[in-house]
Order: C-alpha cells, then sequence, then structure tokens
C-alpha cells in the first residue's frame, strides 16, 4: 500500500490517485495518521514532515477550472517532465500525469485537422517529442524506485503486458451482400473505367467461383487462434452510405451473420459513423441496431475515423450504455495520444468528476502508417515492433488497430497481409 498526505484532497487528486496505483493508495488529509502509517508514504505538500518522499504540488489539481498552463519542460531521469518543483521529486508527477490523461490541452480552442480532429500538432507530446513513448508509464516505474529507495519492499500493483489485437470493420465485402443496383451499377463503372480485374472479380463473386476479397475473418481467426489472442471487432452498422460512411447494408443478411458469428466467439463493438458525430439519434440506432445483431448489449466503441471531441462524445457514450471506448489514439500518427499505455477512468473536466467510462489507448493504426506516415510494409513491421517492445516494457496494453480491407490477397496488399502475419509469429517466438 501507499499512503499520501495532501491537506486538499480534491476530485482531481482522488482521480489521478486512482487511475495510477489502482485502489493500492489511500489518500489522507490528517498528518498524525500520515506520521503513524507503515506504509509507503508521499507528502504531497509544502510541509516539512520527516517521512516518506515529498513532492511539491503545483495548482492546477486544486483548480475547478480549466485555464492555460504554464508548461516548461526539463529533464528528470532521463525523461521529460513538467510542473518542476523542489521537492525529492522534482516535479508534480501527479499534476503531470493528470494534465495528459485527462486531455486537459484538448479542451481549449485549437486547430482541426482536414476531418475536423483536434490535430495532434497542438499536442504537447508531438511539440516536446515525446509522442513515441508513454511518458505517464515511464513516470510510475521511475517513482516506484525512488520509494523504494526508502522501503525497498514496496511494489507498484500487478500489471500484466497483453497484446490486443483489434479490427475496424469499415467495409466489411467488397462486392458481395451489396444491393443489386449497386452491383449492376458497377459491372457497368468497372468497364467504362477499364478496370477489368474489378470486373472479372465482381462476376467470379456473384457466380460463386470466388470468396469475396474483403472477406479474411477465417484467415484472422485461424491466426487468433494459434496466438491465443481474444481480439475487439468493431462494426460500422450506418443506416445510409454517405462520405467516409460506406460500409455494406447492415440490414442485409451478409452483415447481419457476420455480427452473429463474431459476437460469439469475440468481443464487438459499435464503430459510429461520421453521420452519427451530429445526429445523436443516428447513434442511438445504430447501437441499438449492432446489439440486435449480436444478440447481446454493446459496452465497447471506437469512432469511425477517429472523430470525436471532449467531452461531448464521451458524454454521449456514456448515456447510452457505453462502458470501454478504444478512440484514444491519433490518426495522422501513431503513438500514445494519452502518453499511457494502461486502460484509465475518463475524467470529464468541465463537470469535475470521473466518471464510468473506460478508456483502452492504442499505439498503432495500419491506415496510419501507410497513408499519413507513409511507411512500406517493411518499415512498418519495425514500427509496430518498436511500439510492441516498448509497451512490453512496461506492462501495458499493446492495442492497436487493423483493417480488414487492408489484410487481403490483393495485389497492393498482400504485403501487408504478410507483415501482419509475420509480426504475430515473431512476437510469439
Amino acid at each position: 500500500m501507499l499512503t499520501i498526505f495532501s491537506p486538499h484532497i480534491s476530485s482531481r487528486l482522488q482521480y489521478i490517485v486512482t487511475a495510477l496505483f489502482k485502489e493500492s493508495a489511500v489518500i489522507t488529509d490528517n498528518r498524525e495518521i500520515y506520521i503513524l502509517s507503515e506504509d509507503a508514504c508521499i507528502n504531497y505538500s509544502d510541509q516539512l514532515i520527516n517521512k516518506g518522499i515529498q513532492i511539491h504540488p503545483v495548482a492546477i489539481l486544486e483548480e475547478t477550472e480549466i485555464k492555460k498552463q504554464d508548461i516548461t519542460l526539463s529533464h528528470w531521469q532521463g525523461l521529460p517532465v513538467f510542473f518542476s518543483g523542489s521537492g525529492q521529486i522534482p516535479f508534480d508527477v501527479f499534476a503531470a500525469a493528470f494534465y495528459l490523461l485527462s486531455r486537459y490541452e484538448e479542451y481549449f480552442d485549437h486547430k482541426k485537422d482536414q476531418y475536423g480532429r483536434y490535430d495532434h500538432r497542438n499536442s504537447l507530446a508531438f511539440q516536446h517529442g515525446f509522442l513515441d513513448i508513454p511518458l505517464v508509464d515511464y513516470w510510475i516505474l521511475e517513482l516506484e524506485k525512488e520509494l523504494q529507495k526508502k522501503y525497498p519492499d514496496y511494489k507498484l500493483p500487478e500489471r500484466q503486458f497483453v497484446v490486443q489485437p483489434t479490427y475496424d470493420i469499415d467495409i466489411a465485402y467488397r462486392f458481395r451482400h451489396a444491393s443489386p443496383f449497386k452491383n449492376i451499377k458497377g459491372y457497368f463503372t468497372d468497364l467504362l473505367m477499364g478496370r477489368f480485374d474489378a470486373f472479372m472479380e465482381r462476376s467470379a463473386i456473384y457466380s460463386g467461383k470466388q470468396k469475396d476479397s474483403y472477406d479474411i475473418y477465417e484467415w484472422l481467426d485461424l491466426l487468433h487462434e494459434q496466438y491465443a489472442l481474444k481480439p475487439y471487432y468493431f462494426f460500422l452498422v450506418a443506416e445510409k452510405q454517405k462520405g467516409l460512411d460506406r460500409n455494406i447494408d447492415p440490414y442485409t443478411s451478409g452483415m447481419r451473420a457476420l455480427i452473429e458469428v463474431h459476437a460469439k466467439k469475440y468481443k464487438v463493438g459499435i464503430h459510429p459513423s461520421i453521420q452519427s458525430n451530429t445526429n445523436e439519434n443516428s447513434s442511438k440506432r445504430e447501437i441499438q441496431l449492432l446489439a440486435y445483431h449480436a444478440h447481446q448489449q454493446i459496452y465497447y466503441s471506437r469512432q469511425h475515423y477517429l472523430k470525436w471531441q471532449l467531452p461531448e462524445t464521451y458524454r454521449q457514450l456514456i448515456n447510452k450504455g457505453i462502458r470501454q471506448d478504444h478512440s484514444m489514439g491519433y490518426g495522422a500518427v501513431n503513438g500514445f495520444r494519452a502518453s499511457t499505455s494502461h486502460p484509465f477512468p475518463w475524467y470529464d473536466l468541465k463537470n469535475e468528476r470521473n466518471t464510468s467510462l473506460q478508456i483502452i489507448p492504442f499505439c498503432y493504426m495500419d491506415s496510419t502508417a501507410m497513408f499519413h506516415e507513409r511507411l512500406n510494409a517493411e518499415i512498418a513491421i519495425e514500427r509496430m515492433r518498436y511500439f510492441f517492445e516498448t509497451v512490453k516494457k512496461v506492462k501495458g496494453v499493446f492495442s492497436y488497430v487493423m483493417h480488414n480491407h487492408f489484410l487481403t490477397e490483393q495485389k497492393e496488399w498482400i504485403m501487408w497481409r504478410n507483415m501482419y502475419e509475420t509480426f504475430l509469429k515473431t512476437i510469439h517466438q
């Protein structure tokens, strides 16, 4: 156990201590109780107490408003830190971790990217070069070492490294289960545009001679079984095909069967459409439709194209019964958006309260490596291995995002398919 003394026990302080230490830490504002404690101790105050290690607090955890913070980076144990102080830990690790996990910086007016999302270039992590590391996780490991100098038996709560595959099913099938009108139109378009490979594939699929190229689900099943993986599948079930929402009609028997089969074996979640961002009723209908096909309540979510904003999106998810969100990552660059690889509860800054929504951050997405970082498959696998090894060191959750339509045997994607299979093989050797 860990005992923390603070004369000001705020909602923010309670949140970050729970997020970092789970149930293995207590906070007290009683000096005598602190002095008599037989646990490892942290004096989180400006008071001089001859016990434990001292961290001088900055004001942010005592505040109840959201305002610009004065942030200057320095270094400790080779790591970037901010909110510096003169304690034995030379910065306010609780305040700095709160700033990053709460995504404090995303509440201010900021430049958006081409899809209307928070642009990663606004972030402290990108601007100061620590987006590639789970900085909060590193801080806490160094804090453990400092505590062990005084309390050799102290250990952080047990953490287990987990490899967590997740798949976004944006386009479940290339041609199969599309409407007759769409396929007839597609035949003529392929001919007129000279896309003879697509014309032949469409014909072969509808004659039963060939499997749909995006139908790689049995291959994925074999990989999961071989390496004892427990994936999440996030299904886009937009009722209208519009803009970036391009999946097949969610009312078709093929889509219904696909969801039903996966719900029996894996965790399935909603992939809320772009349209549902501005239409709460659409979001509700999509969750209900997925639940109907899956024959179960839906508790997991990841926003399509990672289009979300604080606090509105998370509040809507909570209101619809979602318990876990997997959107904490950037679409245009791989890395640790919240500077951690561990799941954590979402803190609603505007309402100043902890919430029931658990955030599962991811650090790697295939489409980001392809289209934004412009990596080839060979370099992408090295990048993926880097994140794997990094998360393994801190015993975090290596959550990554793949798409079925980028793992096909088509000539433009076969290298990525092989890359993924090789990656799973090498990390399980």
